[in-house]
């Protein structure tokens, strides 16, 4: 199958799913997960998310840039049987433009002073791995980029 194919398929698998579950790795080795709110995924699963500068998230990709992403399907309330998980290289960037271009004025009560707020930071995540099941086949489908 080609990449491109699998990379439609995790595209609609996504594709209105805000959250994401973002693992990173902690001092002792131990995975680190939890929900963040996705500001975007580009054509080629550049993920970028908001978040506070001193979170412990951003201390642990410093340390350690190697994250995972994991969206999975809801149906009905209900688990789906889909589910995409991105493997890749985080960094925390304060770089104004993408603060700019991300900010939103829901981010106020985190940020008091708007989109220059010093505690306000991008997580950019660039794709290594891209696993895709929604064929309940196995071993699962994978782009490696």
């Amino acid at each position: 199958m080609s990449h491109h194919t699998i990379q439609d398929r995790a595209k609609n698998l996504i594709k209105g799913i805000q959250h994401t579950v973002l693992v990173t790795t902690d001092e002792h080795g131990m995975p680190q997960p939890r929900t963040m709110f996705v500001l975007e995924v580009t054509n080629d699963f550049t993920t970028y998310f908001a978040t506070g500068r001193t979170m412990q998230k951003c201390s642990q990709i410093a340390a350690n840039p190697k994250v995972c992403l994991f969206w999975t399907q809801v149906q009905e309330g209900q688990l789906g049987p889909g589910y995409v998980c991105l493997k890749g290289e985080a960094t925390v960037t304060d770089e104004q433009s993408l603060r700019h271009r991300f900010w939103k004025d829901e981010f106020k009560q985190y940020f008091p002073f708007g989109k220059d707020d010093p505690d306000y930071v991008i997580i950019v995540v660039k794709p290594k791995e891209l696993l895709v099941m929604d064929s309940m086949k196995y071993p699962l489908d994978k782009v490696e980029f």
